[in-house]
């Protein structure tokens, strides 16, 4: 009878990440596929085609002070070369990623400002000092996880909505662009 026996550990659940819907979209909308897996309650925007695409949003393991040249983010973000991270209005290159460890991602950039862990950083158009803002103009958020590899995908896309703060793929800046969903 022992010998049978095998453990095998349970999945880790997705985290919830919305409390309440009030208002979406009807009928959703078609998303560009970001190249990542990206979460509900990850922000879309218009991009220069006129399609939805993914503004990733890079949340923040440890606190950084401000003279750090490196961040600690989350993994699945998406984050690569040449993104440009950004809090408040600015915005800098990120110049590498090492994504060896299996709990976080090194980013290497210089923000020159002290945020504190659990913060959400955004994706922007351009490195600046003061005027920094989202690749795209954030419309929504996801209802719905887009996967890497399938191409443009429907998805349900909510302009109303409680997001959980700890758990949701947006920050303070791009919630304040999106005065319906509340973080809470």
């Amino acid at each position: 009878m022992k010998d049978r026996f095998s453990y095998s550990r349970a999945e880790v659940p997705e985290p919830i990440r919305i409390e309440q819907v009030y208002a979406e979209k009807p009928a959703g909308g078609i998303v560009v596929e970001p190249g990542f897996n990206a979460p509900e309650t990850t922000a879309v925007g218009l991009n220069a085609n006129g399609k939805y695409a993914v503004i990733k949003g890079y949340r923040l393991v440890s606190a950084v002070g401000a003279s750090d040249t490196t961040i600690n983010i989350a993994k699945g973000s998406g984050v690569a070369v040449n993104d440009i991270v950004a809090y408040g209005k600015k915005g800098v290159k990120c110049t590498k990623v090492d994504a060896t460890s299996k709990d976080k991602d090194v980013v290497t950039v210089s923000l020159g400002i002290a945020i504190a862990e659990g913060e959400v950083l955004y994706q922007a158009k351009a490195a600046s000092d003061t005027e920094a803002e989202p690749i795209y103009t954030p419309d929504y958020i996801l209802g719905n996880m887009i996967f890497a590899g399938k191409g443009e995908q429907p998805v349900r896309l909510i302009n109303g909505a409680n997001v959980r703060k700890e758990t949701a793929c947006i920050g303070k800046d791009i919630e304040a662009m999106l005065p319906t969903i509340k973080r809470v």
